[in-house]
């Protein structure tokens, strides 16, 4: 017994993604199984996003600027797997981005490479950790940018929690 019938679904993406993660297997099934599975699933998705970041801040400190490339795609890649996690979720009604959920003793190390990563791709481009001004602003931009999409991302999903309460 599958937590969502995708065959029945309106929805596409809950289709497309229902065939992704073969979720039709007879695995499923049993509610032990599915579950212990859901949650090595999750711990494997938290594991490939630190293992992305911790390869992204070695390779740009190590490597440099022509490791930049490999660098954006790393940090492409974890920022897909990322939102199609949420997105499947916003589209069965779970909301995972709640604020009682984020946790200082997780956010702290992260924001620590956050900025070691951002620190070295800085100097990977301009020699410098502190690069020049142009790039000093497009790192501030990209960070107010990113910002501004997940503060949009709670507005929506506040008003998406208030709507069906209503």
């Amino acid at each position: 017994m599958n937590t969502v019938d995708a065959n029945r679904s309106h929805n596409w993406f809950v289709r497309a993604a229902a065939v992704i993660g073969d979720l039709s297997n007879p695995f499923y099934g049993e509610e032990r199984q599915r579950d212990v599975w859901n949650e090595a699933s999750a711990v494997a998705l938290q594991v490939l996003i630190w293992l992305h970041l911790l390869t992204a801040t070695a390779v740009a400190w190590i490597v440099g600027a022509g490791a930049l490339p490999y660098v954006y795609a790393l940090l492409a890649m974890i920022g897909i797997a990322g939102w199609i996690a949420i997105l499947y979720s916003w589209s069965l009604g779970v909301h995972v981005e709640e604020r009682k959920r984020l946790s200082p003793r997780r956010l702290a190390p992260a924001l620590v490479l956050a900025v070691l990563l951002a620190a070295g791709m800085l100097r990977a481009q301009t020699g410098h950790v502190f690069g020049d001004w142009s790039a000093v602003a497009g790192m501030i931009t990209g960070v107010a940018a990113v910002l501004a999409v997940f503060t949009t991302a709670r507005w929506y999903a506040r008003r998406r929690a208030g709507a069906s309460a209503s």
